[in-house]
């Protein structure tokens, strides 16, 4: 057994996460990401006062006026759409869902983000990944805490396009690794309170394995996350095996 898959397994060992240790994991991600919607929110508003501003005052209906008005319309609408994104849907049960689907709303989240929405993330996705089961929310937001925590790595590194997404597929599983930048002499820690344990914890419904890694390539050590989850049909036919027992 190499290394890598060795601490790959190890990272599996622990038991389940209190939903503080998640709780506290997505609350330092989410401060930041709301706090960067909050700020185009308010960009939108002034942007609708304005051309309110000009009816008002009797000015002629130019057809570049109706036109901006539509457009922070429908930025707006679309900004809805990411804040719906935030908010936990603890009662929601599993569904069938893509990565190619939920994958860029990730990113445009990261896009908000306070402090780390300037790292670029480089994006290697397979889009013939089959769909998992999983509760979309969770899966999302596990995404997005894993992301900026690799975000952050990259930061610090300096480097650009330190921060790598990849996706895809066999006939049972599929794959999500995050490579980041590793910080000089941090160690991994997978124990309880982890990112890793969180977001087993936190995808356990979804018959996830978690795992992290560092890796040494030619730019020097990079931490990587994985995930994996079972595609549709492997997850139905778990159902139905601990369902029988």
């Amino acid at each position: 057994m190499t290394e890598t898959r060795q601490a790959f397994l190890e990272a599996q060992t622990e038991g389940p996460t209190p939903a503080r240790v998640w709780g506290d994991q997505w609350l330092r991600v989410s401060e930041k990401v709301l706090k960067g919607l909050n700020h185009q929110l308010t960009n939108r508003i002034a942007s609708l006062e304005a051309v309110v501003g000009i009816f008002q005052d009797g000015e002629p209906f130019e057809p570049e006026v109706i036109a901006a008005l539509a457009q922070e319309v429908s930025r707006l609408n679309h900004l809805l759409v990411l804040f719906r994104c935030m908010p936990a849907e603890p009662f929601a049960g599993a569904e069938p869902v893509r990565l190619q689907d939920i994958v860029p709303q990730v990113l445009e989240l990261h896009g908000h983000h306070a402090d780390l929405r300037g790292v670029a993330v480089e994006v290697d996705a397979d889009f013939d990944t089959l769909p998992v089961l999983v509760r979309p929310s969770a899966l999302l937001r596990c995404l997005l805490v894993v992301l900026e925590s690799g975000a952050g790595n990259a930061l610090r590194a300096g480097g650009s396009n330190a921060l790598k997404l990849s996706y895809a597929s066999d006939a049972t599983s599929v794959s999500v690794i995050f490579e980041a930048p590793q910080p000089e002499g941090q160690a991994i820690f997978t124990g309880e309170g982890s990112l890793v344990h969180a977001v087993r914890s936190a995808l356990a419904h979804a018959f996830a394995e978690v795992g992290v890694t560092v890796v040494n390539t030619v730019h020097g050590e990079r931490i990587r996350y994985e995930l994996r989850l079972p595609t549709l049909p492997e997850a139905r036919r778990r159902e139905r095996e601990a369902t029988a027992l």
